[in-house]
């Protein structure tokens, strides 16, 4: 009763978080999501006895009398195989709920790229948002034959409408041809000396429509009054995720002008390779600089994240490897309370491989146990999570199912590893000592 009570608490938390319109809505799915999992901690020992059934339900015909007995053994104490299987379920959820989350950043950065970016090469300076290229290699890819449109993208600080931003720059008339940014009112084109385009949130919470004015405090040239030209859906090609404005009102009001990165689109009946080669030859003029295609201009979008899922796998193995010792532990442990019965079953003709086999896999039937409750629980909070989240640009659900088959086959094959001293353990006990102990 406590442990529903509890679940149906965190799932109403999760729930309110995802659908209603509140303000903190992540925090507010993040407690629901815990307390999700201490209730399906607490109702561990009510699930573990159908779950280790199910789980095990092969092993006879696998196994024969080894696979039932080590099934039944699973399943005659399920308090303790709850207890056993619940650190790795944890270790296990927050794996899958980090793969999850992962999986669905880096789809959603590629679906946003290809709704967004209609070109094909993208130049990097290297420089970051601190430095940068000179403005005039977009103008020189501009000029080549292969070459439909080339714009630079500048990136500055700026105090807008009371509030430091980011503000970056683009050509209007190269950037119309190269980004989709799904237009609400106005264009890319119409982004003068004076214009700024807002992104349609900041336009709603703002009260701003086309024409409307922006206070713009620059720097080098102090306070500015911007006109709204433009209110954009989607800028995921560019770095504008607030606000952007063109060549002209950006060399206006900065007095040093760096090219972070370089979108380039190929002309008409020029393939890829071709673009790409004559790209790429004059951009080696300018130090630092990495020409990608579009592949690889997603990869690199991609690897943040998969330096972060890196970092959190060693730590996550880290706290799985604490909860095998702790299966491992409990086997330990249950084979003292068993001892009695181990040496009779000796006695009746099980030999020392059978017996550690039935242990093994025990064991193997407790990881899996915890295995398949982490899984559930990881792609539920990525879900969630997810949803959430939309908002933020994580606009697509993507589940790795082959890297969720691997920890399931690695927790199998850790679950076997954790058992191996106790079922050598009990395999070296000698039959008559062991049946006339208490």
């Amino acid at each position: 009763m406590v442990g529903t009570g509890v679940l149906t608490l965190g799932v109403a938390a999760l729930f309110t978080g995802l659908f209603t319109n509140i303000a903190s809505r992540v925090l507010v799915v993040g407690a629901g999501a815990l307390l999700v999992f201490f209730g399906v901690s607490v109702l561990g020992r009510t699930v573990s006895l159908p779950l280790s059934r199910a789980v095990g339900a092969p092993l006879p015909r696998l196994r024969g009398v080894t696979g039932m007995l080590a099934r039944q053994n699973a399943m005659r104490n399920p308090k303790r195989t709850a207890a056993s299987a619940s650190a790795l379920m944890i270790g296990v959820g927050l794996v899958g709920f980090i793969t999850i989350l992962a999986s669905s950043s880096t789809a959603s950065v590629n679906s946003a790229i290809d709704r967004s970016f209609a070109g094909d090469v993208v130049i990097d300076s290297g420089g970051g948002l601190m430095g940068g290229v000179d403005p005039g290699l977009a103008r020189q890819l501009g000029r080549l034959p292969q070459v439909q449109a080339a714009t630079g993208v500048a990136v500055g600080i700026a105090q807008i409408s009371g509030k430091v931003e980011q503000v970056s720059a683009v050509n209007p008339r190269a950037a119309s041809q190269i980004f989709d940014v799904s237009p609400v009112q106005g264009s890319i084109a119409g982004l003068g000396r004076t214009g700024i385009a807002v992104d349609k949130d900041v336009a709603a919470a703002d009260h701003l429509k086309l024409g409307s004015t922006v206070p713009v405090l620059f720097k080098d040239t102090g306070p500015r009054q911007l006109t709204v030209a433009l209110i954009y859906g989607e800028a995921a090609g560019a770095p504008a995720p607030r606000y952007f404005i063109g060549d002209q009102a950006f060399d206006a009001n900065f007095a040093v002008r760096y090219d972070t990165k370089v979108f380039v689109k190929k002309a008409p009946g020029v393939s890829t390779a071709v673009a790409l080669a004559a790209v790429r030859a004059v951009a080696t003029r300018y130090s630092g600089t990495t020409v990608m295609d579009q592949a690889a201009f997603k990869a690199a979008q991609a690897k943040p994240i998969q330096q972060m899922l890196t970092l959190v796998y060693a730590l996550l193995a880290l706290a799985i490897l604490i909860a095998l010792l702790g299966i491992g532990n409990t086997l330990a442990l249950s084979i003292f309370e068993r001892t009695r019965e181990l040496g009779v079953m000796r006695a009746v003709g099980m030999t020392r491989h059978q017996l550690r086999a039935m242990i093994r896999w025990e064991s193997v039937i407790i990881a899996l146990q915890g295995t398949v409750l982490g899984l559930l629980i990881g792609v539920f909070f990525g879900w969630a999570l997810v949803l959430a989240m939309k908002s933020q640009g994580i606009t697509v659900f993507s589940v790795p199912v082959l890297s969720l088959v691997y920890v399931v086959v690695l927790a199998a094959l850790a679950g076997a590893t954790a058992a191996v001293w106790p079922s050598r353990r009990a395999a070296k006990l000698n039959i008559l000592h062991a049946i006339v102990s208490e």
